[in-house]
């Protein structure tokens, strides 16, 4: 379904992503709904004119939920590229911070939810549905967050099949260490046997992923609400960017330990602190998604 929205003298199409029906998106801006009912999401996208054959980047939101902010900072990485841009929209009302970000595996207390609740098969879902829509399943495609959507990337990898040529995870807050002694969210604890086995931490840590640090997201400051202070947090690392080093370093341990491929890079951006637009346009991101020109 279609349908012509218009703001001023600016013209929005917006498509409804029906299961099962290949549509391109439009050129310029636009909208589109993935699913139906209390699984639809709400997708912005950005395909630039004349696109024919190049990536899809799809962009995670933090928490702000400013999909449609995410959106518009990654069309000069559209245009660049030549790429498409679909921003999913992870609204507060069904989404809450441990419901998006964690995945909502666990309630708040700590109980294990219905998988059909969880966070991590509805970004598959709109992934799948526009890689459909565009007609190629198998065209390249990146994921890419900042802030709470690089929480949501770095516990996805583990929890879904992973499709995408890599995934570029910026400034997140807390990271899912590789290690059962810390609970889930800062770890892999308390999670159900199945989804602590071996092979998933293997499968982890073999995802092509970049852990992408601004040098000055220095600030421990909770006065936004959105900077976790929390003692297991702080096991991680004061601020944003000590806890995506020792993540990083981490991950590279255990792989050697255990003999395991590791996927993973670490870029740094100096002068660059807790700003997705800044780090999404930094020169260091073309190092940071791997894409040759």
């Amino acid at each position: 379904m279609k349908k012509l929205i218009v703001f001023g003298s600016v013209v929005f199409l917006v498509v409804r992503l029906e299961a099962g029906t290949p549509m391109g998106m439009p050129e310029g801006k636009g909208e589109l709904t993935v699913g139906a009912g209390e699984r639809a999401i709400q997708v912005y996208t950005y395909k630039p004119k004349g696109f024919s054959n190049g990536p899809i980047f799809f962009v995670f939101h933090g928490a702000k939920r400013n999909a449609e902010d995410y959106r518009n900072w990654t069309i000069p990485l559209a245009e660049k590229y030549h790429a498409i841009v679909a921003a999913p929209f992870f609204d507060q009302d069904r989404f809450l911070a441990h419901l998006y970000s964690w995945g909502g595996i666990l309630s708040k207390d700590g109980k294990l939810r219905d998988s059909s609740k969880w966070s991590f098969p509805l970004a598959t879902e709109v992934i799948q549905s526009i890689l459909k829509g565009e007609g190629d399943m198998k065209r390249d495609h990146y994921l890419l967050g900042h802030s709470g959507g690089a929480q949501f990337l770095t516990r996805y990898v583990a929890m879904e099949p992973v499709t995408a040529k890599r995934v570029i995870a910026a400034n997140a807050g807390t990271y899912p260490f590789p290690r059962m002694d810390w609970d889930w969210g800062y770890g892999f604890g308390k999670l159900p046997k199945d989804l602590q086995k071996e092979d998933r931490l293997k499968k982890m840590l073999g995802t092509p992923m970049t852990i992408y640090l601004g040098l000055a997201d220095t600030s421990d400051s909770t006065e936004s609400g959105n900077f976790d202070a929390s003692d297991d947090a702080n096991r991680q690392g004061k601020v944003r960017l000590d806890r995506g080093r020792n993540f990083f370093q981490y991950g590279e341990k255990l792989a050697k330990d255990k003999g395991w491929k590791f996927n993973w890079t670490k870029v740094e951006v100096p002068d660059v602190g807790h700003d997705a637009n800044l780090m999404f346009n930094d020169l260091r991101f073309e190092k940071a998604i791997g894409i040759r020109r």
